[in-house]
């Protein structure tokens, strides 16, 4: 599992499974060949948060 990973890589590796949601939702999104304003909302949405989380992550106490 991702927790018994040393500190680091596990951050690493949360941040990548962050990005892979949000690929996903953009394959779904296009799956049908038009992405709806609410499929645009969601999507912005989704990178937003993701955005915040990096910046979290790069900006925490942690020492590298």
């Amino acid at each position: 599992t991702l927790a018994t990973l040393p500190p680091d890589v596990y951050e690493a590796a949360r941040l990548d499974r962050g990005q892979d949601r949000i690929e996903n939702l953009e394959d779904k999104a296009k799956s049908d060949g038009v992405v709806t304003a609410r499929e645009r909302a969601r999507l912005r949405h989704a990178q937003n948060v993701e955005s915040r989380r990096i910046y979290r992550q790069k900006h925490d106490a942690q020492r590298r």
